[in-house]
């Protein structure tokens, strides 16, 4: 995942249809798709991939996929997708377990939120976790002090350059936006 990261930090996070024709046209090698259904999201994969760029669908937002973890076997085979986004453990742990790349997305409000995302990760291990809003450098600090090895992406809220380079600066390897012309 790192290496991944390293070679663009710009991730396209695509929210609606729209976008996926922007997104193929950008210089993002990766994408998170943010928007579907079962229905729609093996034709969208494969769109994206026949334009060479990685797709991680965030599982959570996809209409039509439960909550259970038996749904990443489902789409480990069904899918060829290059990994999912999540925000729930038992999620994270089966995608473990199955070898299939996965972004833990932690939102944080308050310090408790932030006790919770580390005991969190001191139960499973993602290959890398989104800070959502993506503008906290103090916690970006905190968890990279934390958990140095679990790269970190940050998204939402994330608008201007000026803010890609103080996430980056903070210790965050990406950034996930949804703003077409930061891609």
């Amino acid at each position: 995942m790192r290496e991944l990261l390293e070679i663009n930090p710009i991730i396209g996070a695509i929210k609606n249809d729209e976008h996926l024709e922007e997104v193929v046209k950008s210089d993002c090698d990766i994408v998170f798709l943010l928007n579907g259904d079962i229905l729609t999201l093996k034709k969208k994969i494969e769109f994206l991939h026949k334009h060479d760029k990685k797709v991680f669908v965030h599982i959570d937002m996809i209409s039509g996929i439960s909550s259970s973890p038996v749904i990443v076997d489902y789409i480990k085979r069904e899918l060829n997708l290059d990994g999912i986004i999540t925000t729930k453990t038992n999620i994270v742990k089966r995608a473990i377990e199955l070898d299939l790349k996965v972004v833990q997305r932690f939102f944080f409000i308050d310090s408790m939120s932030l006790e919770n995302a580390i005991e969190s990760l001191r139960k499973v291990k993602p290959q890398a976790i989104e800070i959502m809003p993506g503008i906290l450098p103090k916690v970006i600090k905190r968890m990279n002090k934390s958990y140095p090895s679990i790269p970190i992406i940050c998204g939402g809220l994330i608008d201007e350059k000026e803010e890609i380079i103080n996430v980056l600066s903070a210790g965050a390897m990406a950034v996930s936006t949804t703003k077409v012309d930061m891609w």
